[in-house]
């Protein structure tokens, strides 16, 4: 499970059927009501209902089932302007490698565009199904596994949530797609790259280097770290730190 903080309902979606409700969430699209019991899921709609006509800002309770993200609470209404977003961008230098950091951060939510150029044997139906593919392995891969704090004491704790936007205009990075498989890098992607490959070249987006052994740099430190940026794997603290703190916040378990 995983509260974000200061979100916004902006579209509400019924049906007919029993506890199917659904509702688009700012910097997430839309997110199920959870389904569990009508009670719960016409109680969640009423107060989403109510946050829209208000425009407050809310945080949210999330649970993972399988690949979809259930709201399981909304609550702490606030009202007034969103939280100001900065556009961050950095230079990063490792070994013989050298990149730009670059993304886009609001309060505990960070965005990043990214452009793909498909080659031409990339049919639009595998491009469709490849963007599926990592823009859900690399959000469930590093939201909610961390959060931030107020200062002192670690109070009023909100989870740290990533997005993936495709877009045709002013990313922070442009990837080369490729078909079938291959050594992939932060500028080139292979159709056959599972979610965790995805994200992790854009762990190197965020401005992470590698944290796996290789011989042309000897003194890479650390490495072999069983994380995101060694074998695809887990995100661990510090990798999220640097998101806390550029607000003056602590991290903390998500």
């Amino acid at each position: 499970m995983g509260v974000s903080c200061r979100r916004r309902i902006q579209a509400l979606w019924c049906n007919f059927e029993s506890a199917n409700a659904w509702v688009w969430l700012s910097d997430a699209g839309w997110r199920k009501l959870d389904d569990r019991s009508q009670d719960a899921c016409q109680n969640l709609f009423a107060v989403a209902a109510l946050a829209k006509s208000r425009d407050a800002e809310v945080m949210v309770q999330e649970e993972l089932r399988g690949d979809r993200w259930f709201i399981i609470q909304i609550y702490d209404f606030s009202h007034g302007a969103n939280t100001a977003a900065q556009e961050v961008s950095f230079s990063v230098s490792e070994c013989t490698f050298g990149w730009t950091a670059a993304f886009r951060q609001q309060g505990t939510h960070i965005m990043a565009r990214i452009r793909l150029n498909p080659d031409a044997d990339v049919s639009a139906s595998l491009l469709e199904e490849v963007k599926q593919r990592w823009k859900r392995g690399i959000e469930n891969k590093w939201s909610y596994r961390f959060a931030c704090c107020q200062r002192p004491g670690c109070t009023s704790a909100c989870d740290l949530t990533f997005e993936v936007q495709w877009v045709d205009v002013n990313p922070h990075l442009t990837v080369r797609v490729m078909r079938g498989g291959g050594r992939s890098n932060l500028g080139l992607w292979h159709t056959d790259d599972s979610g965790d490959v995805a994200s992790h070249e854009f762990g190197h987006l965020l401005g992470h280097p590698d944290e796996y052994a290789e011989s042309i740099c000897p003194n890479r430190n650390p490495v072999n770290t069983g994380t995101v940026m060694d074998d695809n794997t887990e995100v661990v603290s510090r990798l999220c730190r640097p998101f806390c703190d550029r607000i003056s916040q602590d991290t903390t378990n998500g």
